[in-house]
């Protein structure tokens, strides 16, 4: 790249405010799609409500996105980015490794009642065609990771139940979790999800406790 003679210094910061600008209107359409597909689902909602919703015009949203298909995909993406960020959060702000195991789902599920693009992407990932799918990472699997080895480094500071197996104790956590928010979003739009929450972990709580603490 030429570098810019001296004194033209603010070439640089009109190309990165441009470039924030550009952020910020994906980041808004990404927004309004997340409201409308969690409203309506994603076979309902058009790129005409989508568009209506940003106040743009349909060749500005066409800059950013090629299709319909395109946005739901990059709501889901922006889930999947989100995950992380929250678990390496929330997992860093506890030293004991079972209160962090058991804090993290209440934020999870605090996200799902409030969070506009976690509450789309989990219906969009029931609604998107297969071919659609496919270009997404796979689910849950990371949840998993994240658990397992949090449960494994617990039970190496005694803070967790040695008996328990890290993976399959992940796993029976990550499908309790989503399959508690999903019946929960059905019977209740996730109002009861919390005290659904509290059941499971009054009935696991005990088996993950150390021995002595049992």
């Amino acid at each position: 790249m030429t570098e810019a003679p001296v004194g033209t210094a603010s070439s640089p910061r009109r190309a990165r405010g441009r470039a924030s600008d550009s952020a910020a209107t994906r980041q808004l359409i990404i927004d309004i799609a997340a409201r409308e597909f969690s409203e309506r689902g994603y076979a309902a909602t058009s790129l005409s409500d989508i568009v209506a919703g940003t106040g743009m015009t349909k060749g500005a949203l066409y800059w950013h996105f090629a299709s319909k298909e395109s946005v739901a995909i990059a709501v889901v993406h922006q889930m999947f980015e989100t995950w992380p960020v929250m678990l390496g959060e929330v997992l860093g702000s506890h030293d004991d490794a079972l209160e962090a195991l058991v804090a993290v789902t209440y934020v999870a599920g605090e996200q799902f009642a409030k969070d506009p693009v976690i509450r789309a992407s989990k219906r969009l990932m029931s609604e998107l065609p297969p071919e659609a799918m496919a270009k997404l990472p796979q689910p849950y699997v990371g949840w998993q990771h994240a658990l397992a080895k949090l449960i494994s480094d617990g039970q190496a500071r005694g803070q967790i139940n040695p008996q328990a197996d890290p993976v399959s104790t992940a796993q029976v956590i990550v499908a309790s979790f989503f399959g508690m928010q999903q019946v929960s979003q059905e019977l209740s739009a996730r109002r009861d999800l919390v005290s659904r929450l509290d059941g499971f972990w009054a009935l696991v709580l005990p088996q993950l406790r150390p021995t002595s603490l049992a």
